[in-house]
């Protein structure tokens, strides 16, 4: 939204709860944030209730838990030196001291705090509009059920709080089932309010909408196996008749692709504002780290649209692959990709630091030619919610039923024959269980590397297929000239009665005594 970009870079400064006062940058306005200041000098104007709403946009999922999460499944590896205790949940090695889950942990409460703070507060606003006020509060009660489907969804349990808590007062962890029954009782109220509108003018792309509440909705549920509930809402987005697929899928990921017909819901970054490293987590001869690595669990999934060649494994994959990775042979930058082991270009496996290690790169959500100036500029927004997304979950909720029509086909396959894609349709007279494996294999290709996989992992209770021998690319070995896939014998585990709920934070252990640790994970 450009009036959240625009007020972006004084949110960051001065977030609710976290700091003092700081110098924005929008109109150089000193921003106070609401708990340090008096409520009669906060709490008076719809523009207070405003920032501090834009303040809970601040905590939105970004690149770490859209592109890196991917990396602790079985399609991807997080190998970036920075975070390595992602390679620890990777690996089955997590334990509640783990850094970077406390920090996602963090986040989301963040996010909660700032929700009831304008919860408790903005009724106090007497200089305004009541519809755009009305408006503003169920963008907070969105943005707080959005935070409490993802920690319900990693941790299972965690403290439901819906007010500002005194800085001493502790709370137990609620059950998932509790969690689940609160966000879906706020959003069918947002919804049945008619407060989120279903789109917004250019100055205010990116907040919440109508269809933003029935998709996220649809999320919960179909997370939690509710599957009537699912296919309704996903009925309900599609019904709304404003979105569709954009037909280039690898410009969907593109500045040539944001706030387009089939984006839903994304957080919003901007220059000036907010930006993040485009090559971050791609190749090293762009200037990359490697951190998160596309692996052979990845490329199996994805189908051949023609004859296998056995002298090139990659020809003929999926359109999907070549644009979600790179591997050696494509175009990258202006030279070519190379990670064999006999390469002599920094994309070589295992070269320095920042090559990869197991031969494949990221190419989903980079844009060499925008940014090859200065990466770190990159202000491509991360996707949380899109309209494939929705087609796949109304298709999966039909199969699950067993209401095998032909609109569950429809679905899916508007999605195989997305232009840039043209995959073969998938044809009719399929089976439940035919179908049930085509869909969750369609949403591993087509949703790869949006932090998405390890909820459908979790909830379809399939997480041995993270654990065995990790394996990356394929190369032509120069002592054999033989194919053979790259491993180093490091091996995943898995523990189906602990791993599908993250530990309680340690953090959270030590000050919170009324709190409990989830099953299998030390107190």
């Amino acid at each position: 939204m450009k009036v959240y970009k625009h007020i972006k870079s004084i949110v960051l400064a001065a977030s609710i709860l976290l700091s003092g006062c700081s110098k924005g940058l929008d109109e150089g306005l000193d921003i106070q944030p609401t708990g340090a200041v008096s409520q009669d000098v906060y709490w008076s104007t719809e523009r207070d209730a405003q920032l501090a709403v834009n303040a809970i946009y601040n905590e939105l999922d970004g690149t770490q838990s859209v592109i890196a999460l991917d990396g602790v499944t079985d399609i991807a590896f997080h190998s970036a030196s920075n975070v390595p205790t992602f390679n620890d949940v990777r690996l089955g090695e997590i334990d509640a001291a783990n850094g970077t889950i406390t920090a996602i942990w963090e986040r989301y409460f963040r996010g909660i705090a700032k929700a009831n703070d304008v919860l408790a507060n903005i009724d106090l606003v007497t200089e305004g509009d009541p519809q755009v006020l009305a408006r503003l509060k169920a963008e907070a009660r969105f943005l707080r059920a959005f935070y409490y489907t993802q920690l319900s969804s990693l941790w299972c349990n965690a403290p439901l709080i819906t007010e500002p808590l005194d800085v001493n007062e502790q709370r137990p962890a609620n059950s998932r089932e509790e969690i689940v029954s609160f966000v879906i009782a706020e959003l069918d109220n947002i919804i049945a309010s008619e407060d989120l509108p279903l789109s917004y003018n250019a100055d205010n792309t990116g907040r919440a909408t109508l269809g933003a509440a029935l998709t996220l909705k649809a999320r919960v549920a179909i997370r939690n196996n509710q599957f009537e509930m699912a296919r309704d809402a996903s009925q309900a987005v599609m019904d709304l008749g404003i979105y569709g697929l954009y037909p280039n899928y690898q410009e969907l990921f593109q500045v040539v692709g944001q706030n387009s017909q089939e984006v839903i819901f994304d957080r919003q970054f901007a220059v000036g504002g907010d930006t993040y490293n485009n090559f971050a987590y791609s190749a090293g001869s762009i200037g990359g780290g490697s951190g998160v690595e596309p692996m052979k669990g990845l490329f199996d999934v994805y189908e051949y649209n023609g004859p296998i060649n056995p002298d090139d494994p990659y020809e003929n994959k999926d359109p999907r692959w070549n644009i979600i990775s790179y591997y050696t042979g494509q175009p990258i930058g202006n030279s070519i990709y190379n990670s064999w082991p006999t390469s002599t270009t920094p994309d070589r496996v295992s070269s320095t630091e920042f090559s990869t290690l197991y031969g494949h790169n990221l190419k989903k959500w980079v844009d060499y030619d925008a940014f090859a100036s200065n990466p770190n500029l990159s202000d491509i927004n991360m996707i949380l919610m899109r309209y494939a997304d929705v087609l796949l979950m109304y298709a999966e909720s039909k199969i699950e039923l067993n209401e095998i029509d032909e609109s569950v086909y429809d679905a899916i396959n508007q999605i195989r024959e997305r232009p840039t894609v043209e995959m073969p349709a998938i044809t009719t007279g399929k089976t439940q269980e035919e179908l049930r494996q085509m869909l969750r294999d369609e949403r591993a290709r087509e949703l790869a590397f949006e932090g998405l996989r390890l909820f459908d992992i979790n909830r379809w209770q399939i997480g041995e297929v993270k654990a065995g021998l990790l394996e990356g690319m394929f190369y032509i070995n120069a002592s054999t000239g033989q194919w053979e896939v790259l491993d180093y014998g490091q091996v995943a585990q898995f523990n189906p009665n602990r791993d599908y709920c993250w530990p309680i934070p340690q953090k959270e252990m030590d000050i919170n005594d009324v709190i409990t640790q989830n099953p299998g994970y030390a107190n």
